[in-house]
């Protein structure tokens, strides 16, 4: 049931709008299974059907509650870094193979960086990605890095896995990742990873236009605020 269930949310996420008919169609589900899962979604609010089958509010509310010590934390620093720099500011994590962005403040210039809240995308060619692989404990970013399909989204990416581990070392070295064109023809972006008490659980980055892009001084900021941002998700020490 979890797995039609699933199947449903992520064929409706994927094509709004879409009819009890073509839900059906589209998730290869038996039109009277799907009609009665599609009812008790409906009740639960997790879908709507307003001239066509859309995901419901309580998803958001939910998957938001999902993230909310993490969102709290963050959030205000990243306003911070877009007021001062007036570039485009992010939180995002790792969730299974890919990044998903949980938080975004777009910059003022153009092009736009094109990723959006809950948006997932390949992590070797986006800073908030590497910087989160390279400070994954190696029992785990080993087995991933080696089923990643390590594809060319720009010229500049990287997908030889030699040339992808040298620059993870690099990024391990420094303490921030650097993503130059790989993910976006024209922009430039910085990662850190924030690691509370030592785990890691999210990547804070800037990005901007290279041309108006400065790596040291986005590295220094990022750097500086990461540790703030972690004293407020690091548990309470024990009481005595």
């Amino acid at each position: 049931m979890i797995g039609r269930v699933t199947a449903i949310l992520d064929a409706v996420a994927a094509h709004p709008r879409l009819t009890r008919r073509e839900l059906a169609d589209t998730t290869g589900l038996p039109q009277a299974t799907c009609n009665r899962i599609v009812t008790r979604l409906l009740t639960a609010r997790l879908l709507t059907d307003d001239d066509g089958l859309r995901l419901g509010l309580r998803l958001f509310e939910l998957g938001t509650q999902a993230a909310r010590p993490l969102l709290d934390a963050a959030a205000p620093y990243l306003r911070d870094l877009h007021t001062t720099f007036g570039w485009t500011a992010q939180l995002a994590t790792l969730d299974g193979d890919d990044v998903i962005y949980l938080l975004k403040v777009d910059g003022h210039a153009r092009p736009r960086l094109a990723t959006r809240v809950a948006g997932r995308f390949p992590p070797h060619c986006t800073g908030a990605g590497k910087a989160l692989l390279a400070f994954t404990p190696p029992e785990l970013a080993d087995p991933l890095l080696a089923r990643l399909p390590l594809t060319s989204r720009t010229p500049a990416t990287i997908t030889a896995p030699a040339a992808l581990q040298a620059d993870l070392r690099a990024t391990r070295r420094r303490g921030y990742a650097v993503d130059r064109e790989e993910f976006q023809p024209g922009m430039t972006g910085v990662a850190v990873p924030l690691r509370p008490a030592g785990r890691l659980v999210a990547a804070l980055t800037l990005a901007a236009p290279t041309p108006a892009f400065h790596i040291p001084r986005a590295a220094h900021a990022l750097r500086t605020l990461a540790p703030l941002i972690e004293s407020r998700l690091a548990p309470p020490p024990p009481l005595l």
